[in-house]
């Protein structure tokens, strides 16, 4: 598949700095596809030239998923009609939109998708103007999101060890539910206590939790997995059930599908959208269908 003009967006920071090393790596990797490169300077700036990339057919985003996240929203900047399509090469902490993109977690394998793939469009969500390729979550969540920006920092740990380690202090520590009102579909909202609301698209987010693992990125619906409060021994009983996906007929679990969610609190909602932190009163969660197209292997669903 040839690619057309091609601008790969380059995380420099990303993986704890490790990403930087990686560029004389990937350069090679994309040596007999033309392209241009660009390195990142500071929190936004792959969003910045994402957005300016009119002129080119694909930008590759190599980083994680706040790279992903960044060059995303710059993408849905520009029209429809011209919207470049999205390439990844994950070279971050969590990476769980290559997850859900089913892009392989081997750089040399990712590069080899970019040149041999196909173009298939992808559902996005959009939370109070800000587009999602992967993930939005409220309550317990956001606070352990929180914690591991703190420990990636302090630990140098990434991915799914990463994430629990910030949700074990959580739970041990911050183990408190959230109570909102919540409204699907439009429908008129409801007052609930809630441990977690999460929103997605894939199957998995926190570098590995299968926190919605039949979840499916090109059927114009989330999945929305909200858990009641639990108490500390019940929720450290259920954490490996989480992990691995099977919680999800437990009776504390509720899971659904919908297009839209309103979620409104009397104070500011800790939430973390593709494992960015927010902190606001209310959220607005629509679904954009097939509004980005994506380089995937040819075997992606």
């Amino acid at each position: 598949m040839s690619l057309g003009r091609t601008l790969v967006i380059i995380n420099p920071e990303a993986r704890h700095g490790q990403t930087a090393a990686l560029i004389p790596v990937v350069e090679q990797l994309l040596s007999s596809m033309p392209h241009k490169s660009a390195t990142t300077k500071h929190t936004g700036h792959a969003g910045d030239l994402a957005a300016a990339a009119s002129d080119y057919d694909v930008v590759v985003a190599v980083g994680g998923d706040g790279t992903a996240h960044e060059v995303l929203n710059g993408l849905m900047t520009l029209p429809a009609e011209t919207r470049p399509a999205l390439g990844l090469l994950p070279t971050g902490s969590g990476n769980d939109t290559r997850r859900t993109l089913g892009i392989p977690s081997d750089l040399a394998e990712a590069a080899l998708v970019l040149g041999t793939g196909v173009r298939k469009r992808f559902d996005i969500g959009c939370c109070n103007g800000v587009y999602f390729n992967n993930s939005f979550a409220a309550g317990l969540d956001a606070k352990v999101t929180a914690k591991a920006v703190e420990y990636k920092v302090a630990t140098k740990r990434s991915g799914l060890w990463l994430y629990l380690t910030a949700l074990l202090h959580v739970l041990f520590n911050d183990l408190g539910s959230l109570h909102v009102k919540i409204s699907f579909d439009g429908l008129e909202p409801v007052e609930r206590d809630t441990l977690i609301i999460a929103v997605t698209q894939g199957p998995t987010y926190g570098g590995g939790f299968f926190i919605t693992p039949d979840a499916v990125p090109d059927d114009g619906l989330f999945d929305v997995c909200m858990i009641d409060p639990l108490s500390l021994p019940q929720a450290l009983m259920r954490l490996p059930f989480v992990i691995a996906g099977k919680h999800t007929k437990m009776r504390p679990v509720h899971m659904s599908r919908h297009t839209t969610l309103s979620i409104q609190g009397d104070r500011p909602i800790p939430a973390q959208i593709d494992g960015e932190v927010l902190y606001e009163p209310r959220y607005e969660i629509a679904m954009a269908s097939a509004a980005i197209e994506c380089i995937v292997p040819r075997a992606a669903r």
